[in-house]
């Protein structure tokens, strides 16, 4: 077995991050007549919410395959039952005017299939299986959601009820079924179920019914509420997210040793993280099950009372690694190399501090990642914590300190840097107080590169000026946001392609610039850069001359040493093997035979052959 040290970083990286809990999601459709009125570009509401459907389980396969999803009718004429009979089998009395359509499950190929199948089909065949009804209790309606939550057979880390209608006023203010609505808020406030309306109307009065409801539901002031827009809801359902679901917890929890008598518990937050392709499976030709593969060292060795040698299993005790340096390889055991990676027990020691300046963008080695106290493992963390955090941020003050995550692996050095929390235009803050790991590279990581020991051009003013115009022109405001990952979404849009036999799926890549908006910002600078600068120089590609006879480019090859007796003798016994092609070329070049620049080693034979008569 050989052993690559430079792999530690590979095993440390492709650590997985396990699932954390799953997410329940309940699609509420209104299904009275007004839903099916058809608009102007021959859609209709119902077939634009499927569609918001089929956009939401397309996602939730990519982000988080464990969620559960699930699909309810009201305001129907009818109660069917879906096709697994989910009432016989929990119980669940599904309330009148109201249909499961498809029962919580993890969303799959099918499951979206029967999605788009009934959005595409012309003949829906509504009217006859559920029907219209206006007059359905919305309270029955959301208490049948939270008996889907509770009966799924899962402990969810968040229950959602997603409510597409285009009716402001469900029930009329004062009446019965207002007051139940507002019972029925409470308690899913209680139950922290969570409900999403999606207005299917731009005329949609949220101040008649849905917003004093929601409020309500949870426990926000009306005054503060903002309600959802026609368009503005629908847009975060209808965008590709191609984010992986993570575990939501900490990397690891070590101690913060600042000296040898004070320490303090921290826990280390990774806040961004590469998302990989989905896993591959190999599957067996014939029957298309799933090979499972295992790994065995076999160890061959001599067996007396047989004629052959046989094998046995090698145990991890008895393995060893070696690693070849200078021409000599040397042999480890399995506790040598862990005893090599493992130079500090698991936590951040201190080394000192350094002004914020020193930590270079230069020297970035990974992403960064995120300290934050832990008040859990020593009592007080967070006090000592935040006093160091608010003076090294008041002396922009930077702890450089050796970090090791956990056992059997290295130590880094790191430079721990304080940031504040910043907010965004909408109040969200997207950047949180607490001290940001940098990675920080050893003396052996640092490269010397020729290219800066070159001399630089000299530049004038007025060429700095003209490019300062032109960056001030095309400047914009980043977020990782704007950005999808276009080979993620080529990769999962071709599987879909494959998957629902679908040819319309185009992916945007959202990494091209804009053209037109570049040229027409700087279009006007473009004859001033090419009098500052002067035109670009292209060399022309070299052409290669042509050979003496013109039937080839010619080549300053070493001249072969061409023996004529040799030749005329290995061809005569038939042993040309060790003669080479260029060989016999250049012999029929000196006999004065043409035409030999593009034949073939048997070719040549029998040019020889033929020129002497053999």
């Amino acid at each position: 077995m050989y052993w690559n040290p430079n792999h530690a970083e590979e095993e440390e990286d492709s650590q997985e991050y396990v699932f954390g809990g799953r997410e329940g999601l309940l699609a509420l459709i209104d299904c009275a007549d007004y839903m099916f009125l058809e608009r102007d570009d021959g859609s209709t509401n119902f077939k634009e919410t499927l569609a918001l459907i089929e956009a939401i389980m397309r996602n939730k396969i990519i982000s988080s395959e464990k969620d559960l999803v699930g699909v309810v009718f009201y305001n129907t004429e009818h109660s069917p039952a879906p096709a697994d009979e989910i009432e016989l089998e929990t119980g669940l009395v599904v309330p009148k005017k109201t249909a499961i359509y498809m029962p919580l499950s993890n969303p799959s190929a099918d499951s979206i299939r029967k999605i788009i199948n009934f959005k595409d089909s012309e003949d829906l065949d509504f009217d006859r299986k559920f029907g219209h009804s206006q007059d359905s209790n919305l309270s029955d309606v959301l208490w049948l959601c939270s008996r889907l939550f509770t009966r799924c057979g899962y402990k969810l880390e968040q229950s959602s009820i997603v409510l597409f209608t285009s009716n402001d006023e469900p029930h009329s203010a004062g009446s019965y079924e207002y007051q139940q609505c507002f019972v029925k808020a409470k308690d899913l406030q209680q139950l922290d179920i969570n409900i999403v309306l999606i207005p299917m109307s731009e005329q949609f009065d949220g101040s008649k019914f849905y917003q004093e409801f929601l409020c309500t539901v949870a426990d926000e002031d009306p005054d503060q509420f903002t309600f959802p827009c026609y368009q503005e809801s629908r847009e975060p359902l209808l965008a590709r997210i191609f984010r992986r679901d993570f575990k939501k917890k900490a990397l690891s929890h070590v101690k913060w040793q600042l000296s040898d008598d004070v320490s303090l518990g921290v826990n280390i937050y990774s806040l961004s993280r590469k998302t990989k392709y989905p896993a591959k499976v190999k599957l067996l030709r014939d029957t298309n099950e799933v090979i499972v593969s295992k790994r065995s060292y076999q160890v061959i060795c001599a067996d007396h009372d047989q004629s052959g040698p046989s094998s046995k299993p090698l145990l991890p005790g008895d393995q060893r690694k070696t690693l070849t340096i200078g021409g000599e390889k040397v042999s480890f055991s399995v506790d040598e190399v862990t005893n090599m990676k493992q130079m500090l027990q698991p936590g951040i020691q201190l080394l000192g501090f350094k002004p914020i300046s020193k930590v270079s963008p230069v020297n970035h080695l990974r992403s960064s990642l995120f300290l934050y106290p832990d008040e859990g493992t020593i009592s007080g963390s967070t006090v000592l914590f935040r006093a160091l955090y608010e003076k090294c941020l008041a002396k922009q003050r930077a702890a450089f300190c050796m970090l090791t995550m956990r056992r059997k692996q290295p130590s880094k050095l790191v430079a721990l840097i304080p940031q504040e929390c910043c907010f965004n235009e909408d109040g969200e803050p997207y950047r949180h107080s607490g001290f940001r790991i940098e990675f920080i590279p050893y003396a052996a990581d640092m490269r010397k590169l020729d290219v800066f020991e070159k001399s630089t051009p000299e530049v004038s003013q007025e060429q700095i000026d003209v490019f300062k115009s032109v960056a001030k022109k095309i400047k914009f405001k980043y977020h990782p946001s704007q950005f999808e990952n276009p080979v993620l979404m080529t990769t999962y849009t071709n599987i879909e392609a494959l998957l629902f036999d679908r040819h319309d799926l185009e992916v945007y890549d959202s990494t091209k610039p804009d053209d037109d908006r570049i040229d027409s910002k700087v279009g006007t600078f473009v004859d001033r850069i090419g009098t500052l600068f002067g035109e670009d120089i292209t060399e022309a590609p070299k052409r290669r001359t042509k050979a003496a006879d013109g039937e080839g480019p010619s080549s300053k090859a070493a001249k072969l040493d061409v023996d004529p007796v040799t030749i005329i003798e290995a061809i005569q016994s038939g042993k040309t093997g060790s003669v080479l092609v260029g060989t016999l070329r250049a012999y029929l070049q000196q006999q004065g035979v043409d035409g030999v620049s593009k034949l073939n080693k048997a070719d040549l034979i029998n040019k020889i052959k033929a020129h002497h008569n053999l």
